[in-house]
């Protein structure tokens, strides 16, 4: 036990501290001084007593730790973490070796995703032995078993027995290109699958994110959506944390997966409490009352009919239907899981670390203005603007908007947010700890919609001695989804803009709302930071400087413009851009550094631009580990793809989906070349999800597993997703010089002819 330094000078007699307070208290000075370094030296025999144990010990003594038994290191998966889980179960792995629940546990610890682990010869179609009777092994797929049927295909948990697949499941093993052009499925697995030495690894990518008592969006009386502005989102089942390793073989209520309306219909219960839940004017709706319906727009754009005392539920789109009979709800919140590859755009995950050292994270009360946004102070972010832009300039001000609320709101003209000289004004999302009595915000668990346009409006700098120039108002924004514009204007300010969405095409889905419309418009020599955030097009006047990481700027469309100036056209500012996705055109003046980037973008047929990737001053800048354009105006690049214009298709990125709103959001394919899903300057993906490590995780897998199988056993990974979406509505075809509706914003030749049957229609 630990004594401080009042514990230490109590021991003393009475009448030595007596004469030592007479003194001034000398002697007490010199024990406070002797307990300081007597704690620091207790400390460390603490810690190296702890370094003994791999569950406690510090980061740098794991790979010692592991070398006592024989392990040798891997890729980290994340920033932050370590090997300490497969180091502590690496002796359990050995005792287990060969086993389905060894390969499961060892995989999941080196990848940090949800696995599934599957023999494949347990799907092989046999002739059974009376000795070993297997009743639900049957040659043919029985139709009347839905169950079996949601799960017929390339999934971990398909029940139908195969004929025999001669082809190997292994990976390739050959010599390959630099760059590589192969498709990333051939990397991790071969074209065999059912076969007695096949082992089937199943990876997911997704992961589960959980909104709680978010208002739902209203699309009538007795229809909503769960997404808060409206979009079609599939609801997710959540990961479920393992407690002990080696104890149970993962199934399909332990992975993050989409809920399909068959399993959702026999098993309700299982689903609905766990995976989402229903509040109509504060009350919690019965299982009882829920069933499972197909609520897609029929051709007079109607849902169908619910049964009587009912509300119907489509987990694959997300919608919920109240029977006729049934009162309709004045307010509906809704709990559920949403999916999404990694911590970018906002959601409820823990953001401290975004808001900069100038916001107080851990008390903002102390800050020289503060509002809680729902309080009877301030009812509104409008209220709360209002009161900020009255108080003096270079003050700090926080306001926090709780929790998962949705408010509409027009922050222009006479309420626009006013960021005086000096002064530091921080939005963010957070939730205030009961016991504190809201001072005391936690930054987490909180990811607030605003639905309207926000302008910034930096006030004239006060007049400053010669030479010395006024600082620039900061704004931070954090943790929002805005449906809506970003405008800055006045004079000079400073934007960062981390962990938030400003919905691409300004929330199309909606009517009244315009798509290919900016989601930032910079008429100022403004500087805009943008770090982990989804957004669509940026117009930036040339003057300022805008600097993008870890984030998606979606124009929509390949060919429309994503990066330009603030008048449509001309040059944008200075950009500076890292391990982000930009889909769509890009004019900027000068590209300071564009690093571990995926440029998305294309000509569309009769485009005035030169380029897709249009830099005005190509002697200025660099360019390194990207992936470019067919055709590009940039400064010198370093180690970009493609390597020459004349392979530009075949390293050309390919995605799951670029549709806002979807899990698989601007995620690679199985499709992608590997020079890209290897083409970042440490060997992982270019792109936006370069941060979540997938490619070392992967490659973990890789290694590992194969240390793992029996002898003569192979193994090959699935990804999940893996496969591209299909276009859900394609255009109508009418014979072979189709000339029908434009599917491209901008009248892309490739865009308007997808999906058109006939033989040679790619050829017009």
């Amino acid at each position: 036990m630990s004594l401080d330094a009042a514990d230490l000078f109590a021991l003393l007699p009475a009448v030595y501290r007596t004469r030592d307070a007479a003194n001034g208290g000398p002697l007490q000075a010199l024990y406070e001084v002797v307990a300081t370094q007597a704690g620091i030296v207790e400390d460390n025999i603490e810690q190296l007593y702890d370094d003994q144990f791999v569950e406690t010990c510090m980061p740098w003594v794991i790979p010692y730790i592991g070398d006592l038994i024989g392990y040798n290191s891997i890729y980290q998966t994340a920033l932050g973490l370590d090997s300490r889980a497969e180091v502590a179960n690496t002796i359990g792995y050995r005792r287990r070796k060969g086993t389905p629940i060894a390969l499961q546990q060892m995989d999941t610890d080196v990848s940090g995703r949800a696995v599934v682990v599957v023999e494949e010869f347990k799907r092989l179609i046999t002739t059974q032995s009376m000795r070993l009777p297997r009743p639900h092994h049957a040659a043919c797929i029985d139709v009347r078993r839905n169950d079996i049927l949601d799960n017929l295909g390339d999934t971990a948990f398909d029940k139908s027995n195969r004929m025999l697949d001669v082809r190997r499941i292994a990976p390739r093993i050959c010599t390959v290109s630099d760059p590589d052009p192969a498709p990333l499925d051939i990397a991790l697995h071969g074209p065999g699958r059912f076969n007695v030495p096949d082992i089937a690894v199943h990876l997911w990518r997704w992961k589960a994110w959980q909104l709680t008592q978010s208002p739902a969006f209203a699309v009538d009386a007795r229809r909503f959506r769960f997404n808060a502005i409206g979009l079609d989102t599939p609801l997710f089942t959540p990961l479920v944390p393992e407690t002990t390793p080696f104890s149970r073989i993962n199934t399909r209520m332990d992975v993050p997966q989409p809920i399909r309306r068959g399993e959702f219909t026999r098993h309700v219960a299982d689903f609905y409490g766990s995976s989402m839940m229903l509040h109509a004017d504060g009350v919690a709706i019965d299982v009882t009352q829920i069933c499972c319906a197909n609520l897609a727009d029929n051709p007079g754009g109607n849902w169908c009919n619910v049964p009587a005392g009912m509300v119907a539920i489509d987990p694959e789109l997300g919608r919920i239907q109240f029977a006729p009979d049934l009162t309709p709800p004045q307010s509906l919140r809704v709990t559920y899981y949403y999916g999404f590859p990694a911590a970018i755009g906002g959601g409820p995950y823990d953001r401290t670390g975004s808001l900069g050292e100038e916001v107080p994270t851990e008390s903002p009360a102390l800050a020289n203005f503060f509002a809680m946004v729902g309080t009877p102070e301030f009812p509104d972010l409008a209220t709360a603007v209002a009161q900020w832009n009255l108080q003096p300039g270079g003050g700090t001000g926080v306001i926090v908007l709780p929790g998962f609320e949705r408010y509409a709101i027009d922050l222009t003209g006479a309420n626009a947010i006013a960021l005086a000289s000096g002064s530091t004004l921080a939005i963010a999302a957070g939730v205030a700890l009961p016991t504190s009595g809201g001072h005391d915000i936690i930054w987490d668990n909180a990811y607030v919609t605003l639905l309207g346009n926000i302008e910034i409006t930096g006030s004239p700098p006060p007049p400053m001695p010669e030479g010395e120039v006024a600082p620039a108002g900061q704004l931070i924004i954090n943790g929002l989804l805005i449906e809506g514009q970003l405008a800055l204007d006045g004079a000079t300010v400073a934007v960062q803009v981390s962990d938030c969405t400003l919905v691409p095409g300004l929330g199309a889905a909606n009517p009244g709302l315009s798509p290919c419309e900016p989601s930032i418009v910079i008429d100022n020599d403004a500087t805009l930071c943008m770090t982990r955030c989804i957004a669509g097009p940026i117009a930036a006047s040339a003057a300022g400087s805008v600097r993008v990481c870890n984030s998606i700027v979606d124009a929509n469309s390949p060919c429309c413009v994503a990066y330009v100036g603030n008048d449509g056209y001309s040059a944008g500012a200075d950009l500076h851009i890292e391990d982000s996705t930009i889909i769509g055109k890009v004019r900027t003046r000068t590209m300071q550094l564009a690093s571990n980037t995926i440029f998305f973008a294309r000509l569309g047929r009769h485009d005035p631009w030169p380029a897709a990737l249009w830099c005005s001053r190509v002697q200025v800048g660099c360019i390194r580990f990207c992936s470019l354009p067919r055709v590009s105006i940039t400064p010198r690049c370093y180690e970009c793809l493609p390597p020459n214009a004349d392979s530009a298709s075949i390293f050309e990125p390919t995605f799951i989906t670029l549709r806002y709103g979807h899990p698989s959001y601007a995620l690679l394919s199985g499709d992608v070349p590997m020079a890209v899903w290897h083409g970042a300057d440490n060997g992982s993906q270019m792109g936006v999800y370069y941060q979540i490590q997938e490619t070392e995780a992967v490659a973990n897998v890789q290694i590992r597993t194969p240390e793992y199988l029996p002898v003569m056993l192979e193994s090959g990974i699935f990804l999940h997703p893996s496969q591209p979406l299909l276009r859900s509505n394609p255009a109508p075809f009418s014979y072979y010089g189709y000339s029908g509706p434009i599917a491209s914003c901008c009248g892309d030749e490739v865009d308007e002819l997808t999906g058109v049957p006939g033989i040679g229609v790619d050829l017009l």
